[in-house]
């Protein structure tokens, strides 16, 4: 059941960004429930490195792992940025 809400909740995601007009988003989705709190992240940076991955993607990657932050967007305004915990 909850993998059919997930898929549910991320495709209607996809139809609000379709019906913006300013297109210039990404949907990332990365799955590390399990190994979050088992891989080192630098461990985790130097693979993707070494197998071939840089750039832009490499440098979300990095942000995500290294003191992730998100802002919420309710109503069109900005909130204040907070730190993630797991």
């Amino acid at each position: 059941m909850q993998g059919f809400f997930r898929i549910g909740k991320s495709i209607s995601v996809i139809h609000h960004i379709n019906k913006l007009k300013n297109k210039n988003h990404m949907i990332l989705s990365i799955d590390a429930e399990k190994a979050f709190d088992q891989i080192q992240h630098p461990f985790l940076i130097k693979t993707l490195q070494k197998g071939g991955t840089g750039g832009t993607y490499l440098n979300i990657i990095k942000a995500i792992y290294d003191k992730p932050r998100a802002h919420i967007i309710l109503n069109g305004e900005k909130l204040k940025e907070f730190p993630l915990r797991s």
